[in-house]
């Protein structure tokens, strides 16, 4: 006898059930807004998700599953591919962090080099002896050297070297020598405010790339909520006009029977045969919309192979809804705070103030300071040529002053009007984008609050057209009301069902889309991202 064995799809009801029961998110108010968790621990978790061996999409064969709406978020956070790529663009402008800070990191340089001259002589052309007329040089030269460029324009030097020269008329020299110098920036160039121009942007451009991935994130989980509650409201729809089609047999019954004990006519059959089929033609489509909610949520859950569009989707989360209290001077001040494209162009303004200090130093005229300071020794030997290295008699030094100045200047003057109209322009998109959200959080809170409004005036006219179907089926009973008259209040009735199980549905994704336009989505949803470095702005 073999070991049992569990069913894919009975482990996978089993987890959404766990995650559905572990991921309640309690009503939002102002004070419960909690720090930002860690994109990456999602992430890291996400990959464990798809790598396990009861991911719920890798299955041998279609089948049915059932599918909370954070197992959906879940999922696509795992498996979308476009967020794979997104994910390396923060990593990519990173690496810009480091290069900037390479501007101040030591160099170090060594030479060794051994080479031989001959020099021309004066004396006859064609002189038999040529040795007579020439000299010859053979140098044998080793220099090391170290500098390094500070943040505050300072540049400083040291170096060392060794040189063993011979010439034909001359014995052998060894000459040592040892340097030590700095040049310090005055005017262009001076100062860490103009240096670290280019890291201050490095970091701004790595937080804006972590803002793009977050709005990346945010998009997309806002596009599987929207499926997911899509494809209850598809369920229900499929429901509703089931029982439409229940209802339209039920009274083609009623008159085929009245037909044949002579109470009804042939033409009420006929009525009630032609709303059935039309119903029935409803209900066709209700199931081609299932399926294709279906297939649309499991593009964003990104399937490894097509096979698994056959599968079904069964949304556990029931469209259940309560009152949230809506407070749009509430959702600006979060939109402030939470939104990443706000956030991003913030950054942008920042790099072109950056960019300002940049081109304004670079107006400036040159005016460097420099100082060194060494000694040399020589020798007919190698002993010679360091001895007096440390000898204070022979020290050399050298001070001075380098100027220069372009008396036109166009390129930086050209740069700086650049740098200040593209400020601007950043300045004016930041405005306008404020204006933009204003906008969007208004106009999703009116919407949300529309179809909370919506879900009592429809639930109400369910009732009513409830009552109505009774009454006119006690009509219809004693010959006071006509076919026509039941299938037109059945209609009414479908209908009404429909608008109140629409509004419902998008009264969730209102809210969704307030908490989309607010910024705050993830956070509602336990799906955080890291802020940005401290060193950014």
């Amino acid at each position: 006898m073999t070991s049992p064995q569990c069913h894919p799809a009975i482990l996978l009801t089993l987890l959404c059930a766990l995650l559905a029961a572990c991921s309640h998110t309690p009503r939002f108010t102002p004070a419960d807004v909690q720090p930002p968790a860690s994109l990456q621990a999602l992430l890291d978790d996400a990959d464990v998700h798809r790598a396990s061996r009861h991911d719920p999409l890798s299955l041998d064969q279609p089948t049915s599953l059932t599918l909370t709406r954070d197992g959906a978020i879940l999922t696509a956070v795992a498996r979308n591919r476009s967020l794979a790529v997104e994910r390396f663009n923060p990593l990519i402008a990173e690496t810009s962090i480091g290069e900037a800070r390479a501007a101040f990191d030591p160099t170090l340089l060594a030479t060794l080099s051994a080479g031989r001259s001959i020099e021309q002589l004066g004396g006859s052309r064609f002189s038999s002896s040529s040795s007579q007329n020439s000299s010859t040089s053979r140098d044998i030269t080793g220099e090391v050297r170290a500098e390094n460029t500070f943040a505050t324009g300072t540049e400083v030097f040291l170096s060392g070297g060794l040189d063993r020269s011979r010439t034909s008329f001359t014995s052998t020299e060894h000459a040592g020598n040892w340097s030590l110098g700095v040049t310090q920036s005055l005017l262009r160039g001076a100062g860490t405010s103009v240096n670290l121009v280019e890291l201050r942007q490095a970091r701004n451009d790595t937080a804006i790339g972590m803002h793009q991935l977050r709005d990346f994130v945010l998009e997309l989980v806002r596009q599987v909520e929207v499926s997911y509650w899509d494809l209850v409201l598809a369920y229900s729809t499929l429901e509703i006009r089931e029982f439409s089609v229940r209802l339209a047999r039920e009274q083609l019954r009623l008159n085929e029977i009245y037909l044949e004990v002579g109470k009804g006519v042939a033409g009420d059959v006929t009525s009630a045969r032609a709303a059935l089929a039309s119903r029935e033609a409803d209900l066709i489509d209700a199931r081609a919309e299932v399926r294709r909610r279906t297939i649309l949520l499991m593009r964003l859950l990104n399937p490894s192979e097509a096979e698994h569009y056959a599968v079904t989707l069964n949304p556990l989360d029931p469209p259940d809804v309560e009152e949230v209290v809506l407070d749009p001077s509430l959702s600006m001040k979060l939109a402030e705070l939470y939104r990443p494209d706000l956030a991003e162009s913030k950054l942008r303004i920042a790099n072109g103030d950056l960019e300002l200090i940049r081109t304004r130093n670079g107006l400036l005229p040159r005016l460097d300071f420099f100082a060194t300071y060494g000694r040399t020794s020589l020798g007919l030997d190698f002993s010679g040529g360091v001895e007096y290295l440390d000898d204070t008699d022979y020290d050399n030094y050298e001070l001075g002053l380098d100027f220069e100045v372009q008396p036109l200047n166009r390129a930086e003057r050209a740069r700086q009007q650049r740098a200040e109209f593209e400020l601007a322009q950043a300045e004016a998109a930041v405005a306008n984008l404020e204006q933009l959200i204003d906008a969007q959080v208004q106009e999703a809170a009116v919407e949300a609050r529309r179809q909370w409004e919506r879900i009592g005036a429809t639930a109400t006219t369910v009732a009513a057209r409830e009552e109505e179907l009774r009454a006119v089926r006690e009509e219809f009973d004693v010959g006071l009301a006509t076919t026509l008259d039941v299938l037109a209040v059945q209609e009414r009735l479908v209908q009404a069902r429909l608008d109140a199980a629409t509004a419902k549905v998008r009264y969730i994704e209102g809210l969704t889309e307030l908490y989309w336009r607010e910024g705050t989505l993830l956070e509602r949803r336990g799906v955080g991202v890291d802020a940005p470095p401290p060193g950014a702005l």
